[in-house]
């Protein structure tokens, strides 16, 4: 009798579930989820300090930042780039922490709370920066380097590995099947 309480109680679970996630958009075999686009929301208000907007309209706009970093990681899954050192991440967050807070530490842990961001997803953020610009940096560089004069200075081949940078994402959204699911951005 025991065994029959336990499995009504179980099937009874998924009947009163509530909806917790939802795909908003493929991008090839990669889902790219509701909370994920609301999460970048989130720590892209922290880090600007700017105002949480939760609209369709954002979130489009986040998902469309989203797939660019799931073609970003097909990408980064065929070569060496490694994920940087918690070191580093420490670092910037420390940056980050100075240069919005100025050391206040009561103000950091408020404005986290105000945009309901855990210290945890916020590393986990600056961590992908970094391997972002890891990537970007290892990938294009040393061909505009290559191809630039002697005497070029350094922000003309930030400039140039920029527009590399974007023509390659640009050509892989070209070349990926990627799928929204519109009534997310509803």
């Amino acid at each position: 009798m025991r065994y029959v309480a336990l499995a009504c109680f179980i099937f009874a679970l998924p009947a009163s579930a509530d909806l917790v996630d939802r795909i908003a958009v493929a991008v090839g075999n990669r889902a790219i989820k509701e909370s994920q686009i609301i999460s970048d929301i989130r720590v892209a208000a922290f880090l600007n300090g700017g105002t949480l907007d939760l609209s369709g309209a954002a979130k489009r706009k986040a998902a469309d930042q989203l797939v660019d970093q799931a073609l970003i990681r097909t990408e980064m899954a065929r070569g060496s780039y490694p994920p940087p050192s918690d070191a580093d991440v420490n670092d910037l967050l420390k940056r980050v922490k100075d240069a919005e807070f100025h050391g206040d530490s009561a103000a950091y842990q408020k404005a986290l709370s105000k945009y309901g961001l855990t210290e945890a997803e916020l590393k986990a953020h600056l961590a992908w920066q970094l391997q972002v610009l890891r990537f970007v940096s290892g990938r294009f560089e040393p061909a505009v380097r290559l191809r630039a004069a002697k005497n070029t200075n350094a922000a003309v081949i930030g400039e140039r590995v920029n527009v590399e940078f974007f023509a390659w994402l640009d050509q892989a959204r070209a070349r990926a099947h990627i799928q929204f699911h519109d009534e997310v951005f509803q």
